[in-house]
């Protein structure tokens, strides 16, 4: 009936929220449930209904156990929810930042990414970012356009109808999206709030890579020709407030650092695209990069220590991070091609594009040593994932 599958639907989707969240997380290995030589149907929630030998013996050092009630009431489904933590070798339930709670059905997705944040937190001390989310490009119908997700790939959706070319979204104040289209035949950057866009930059040429930041906006512009430069423009009128860069070079996709204090760009100043520093108030570039060839789409740390950038080399785009003082490192190698990477809101995890499974470009999270990477798209097309924070 119903209800019985309603039922079975809900244990389902908090198990596959809790594999995949823990995946990403890079915190735990999943265990295969074909690997358990026990039934442990009959266990319940709490540290006496647990055989912790049982768990011990195939290898587990932690234990995640949930309990569930579905109810309907004047046509409102709620779900009363309880997941517990143990640590095997206690045999007790840790206490974390989060409490049973009983939420509508179509928030077990929130309560679960909640649970995992509280997870995160009991070991690397700061929330997790399970339930935040992304801004992406994707390709639909022939065009691209722009679109958002939960950053485990779930609720996408999209933002951008028009019959042209939208790219390189970037987020606003309270939730809004910068983005740059040529639905009126010039790359002009747009923002999107509430539902609604509207014209901020359409000075002639391109209009691109926005970085907002407090009250700043950084940009890309081509005023007086097609060579570009950074600029730093009023976020409501577009107005520009200062120009930053000013060279026969190229330069182009502003990050500011989390203090609004220096942006980082690319440049071809000396050669082959490399990532540079600029204070937000002017003055003269540092170049960061001096390794490798062709360095680009830089994303400063909201930690403020490390700049994460993508690298060309070999044929083959990989993702690397560069401190304050030039030093890199590779964090994804040997599988496609890696690009585009955004921090998340703790700095903790890196959202990039990759083409290791084949075909076009899905979305991945790796954490930030690159140790653990997980693929959260599916179809493929997807281009700059732009993490909120």
């Amino acid at each position: 009936n119903k209800a019985a599958e309603r039922h079975a639907r809900t244990g389902q989707e908090i198990v596959d929220v809790l594999r995949l969240d823990l995946t990403i997380s890079g915190l735990y290995r999943v265990l295969d449930e074909s690997s358990f030589f026990f039934d442990f149907s009959g266990e319940g929630v709490t540290a006496d209904s647990i055989n912790f030998d049982n768990w011990s013996g195939v290898g587990a050092k932690t234990l995640i156990k949930s309990s569930y009630r579905v109810t309907e009431k004047n046509g409102e489904v709620r779900v009363g929810l309880d997941i517990r933590f143990f640590f095997i070798s206690e045999q007790e339930a840790v206490e974390l930042e989060w409490k049973p709670r009983d939420v509508p059905a179509a928030e077990v997705r929130t309560a679960v990414h909640d649970f995992v944040n509280a997870l995160v937190k009991l070991h690397l001390g700061e929330w997790g970012p399970f339930g935040t989310r992304l801004a992406v490009t994707a390709r639909a119908g022939g065009q691209k356009h722009i679109y958002t997700m939960d950053m485990d790939g779930f609720d996408v959706q999209r933002h951008t109808r028009n019959d042209s070319i939208n790219i390189l979204p970037s987020w606003g104040p309270n939730g809004s999206v910068y983005f740059t289209s040529y639905q009126d035949g010039n790359p002009n950057l747009y923002l999107l709030s509430n539902g609604k866009q509207r014209i901020i930059s359409a000075k002639p040429g391109q209009n691109t890579g926005a970085s907002h930041c407090g009250d700043k906006l950084a940009i890309t512009l081509s005023i007086g020709g097609t060579n570009t430069d950074i600029y730093l423009i009023d976020d409501k009128s577009g107005r520009i407030v200062r120009r930053l860069t000013e060279h026969w070079g190229i330069d182009t996709s502003p990050s500011f650092s989390p203090d609004c204090k220096q942006i980082a760009f690319v440049s071809d100043r000396t050669g082959g695209p490399q990532i540079y520093v600029v204070d937000a108030d002017g003055g003269d570039p540092r170049r960061l990069t001096r390794v490798g060839g062709y360095n680009t789409t830089p994303d400063w740390s909201p930690r403020g220590d490390v700049i994460v950038f993508t690298g060309l080399g070999g044929g083959r785009h990989d993702i690397f991070t560069v401190d304050l003082q030039g030093q890199v490192l590779r964090l994804t190698g040997g599988k496609g091609s890696n690009e585009n990477p955004s921090f998340s809101p703790n700095g903790n995890y890196i959202a990039f594009t990759s083409t290791r499974d084949g075909g076009q470009p899905n979305v991945y999270i790796m954490t930030r040593d690159g140790f653990t990477q997980t693929r959260i798209t599916k179809n493929g097309g997807y281009e700059a994932p732009a993490w909120k924070r």
